[in-house]
């Protein structure tokens, strides 16, 4: 893995992602990604951050050096952002890096096995057995227990607490604080509202619910 670390997106979590990414690799250089915005630099603790529009990383200027990206990783919660950044960064050339696991994250068990472009934040934990999809944000403190699988492009909001034998389809969105209870399936690209408490398979895609315990919406 290279320590030169472009990231997907340069709004707030993409800010977060930078330290996340420092505390890991203390050398790593690094650019946002954001072809939105009008945004061109960000200061990070006086540093200064270049803000790629052209999605050209052969030779991106760092203060008086120029530097070639060839991994990124994602800055983003959004799961269909995700997937359209992340799309157009393989196409300009890059290669998704090792997912970044923070030194304050606990892999509990050598059988884990996470995929690549995503982050196990600061106070995460997961336990044994678990499978991480590519693409996947495990935001602050969120807990995963054993043989829990969680697909691509997934994104766990900070808080959330995942039991064992839990299966979380691509895409989907688990807000603030959710709580899966074990042996629960969650369908691809659904979203739960914050502190919602999952406590029956959620089989119909795309749908949103909310409450203790969870509903759909409408």
């Amino acid at each position: 893995m290279s320590q030169d670390l472009a990231i997907l997106g340069a709004g707030g979590f993409a800010r977060e992602m930078y330290w996340h990414i420092k505390d890991a690799y203390p050398c790593a250089r690094m650019a946002f990604i954001d072809d939105v915005t009008e945004v061109q630099e960000i200061t990070m603790a006086g540093e200064v951050v270049p803000v790629v529009k052209d999605w050209r990383f052969d030779a991106v200027r760092l203060g008086r050096a120029s530097v070639t990206f060839e991994e990124f990783v994602l800055g983003i919660g959004d799961p269909n952002t995700k997937r359209t950044m992340a799309r157009r960064a393989i196409e300009s050339g890059l290669r998704p890096a090792p997912t970044v696991v923070h030194p304050r994250a606990l892999i509990q068990g050598g059988d884990c096995r996470i995929g690549l472009g995503g982050v196990v934040a600061p106070g995460c934990i997961l336990t044994t057995h678990v499978r991480v999809g590519d693409f996947v944000l495990l935001n602050l403190n969120t807990t995963v227990g054993h043989d829990a699988v969680i697909g691509d492009y997934v994104t766990c909001n900070p808080g959330c607490q995942i039991s064992g034998n839990v299966t979380i389809g691509e895409g989907a969105s688990l807000g603030t604080g959710t709580v899966v209870r074990e042996g629960i399936t969650i369908a691809p690209g659904v979203v739960t509202g914050a502190q919602a408490c999952v406590v029956k398979d959620i089989t119909e895609p795309d749908v949103t619910v909310v409450g203790v315990p969870a509903r759909k919406v409408g």
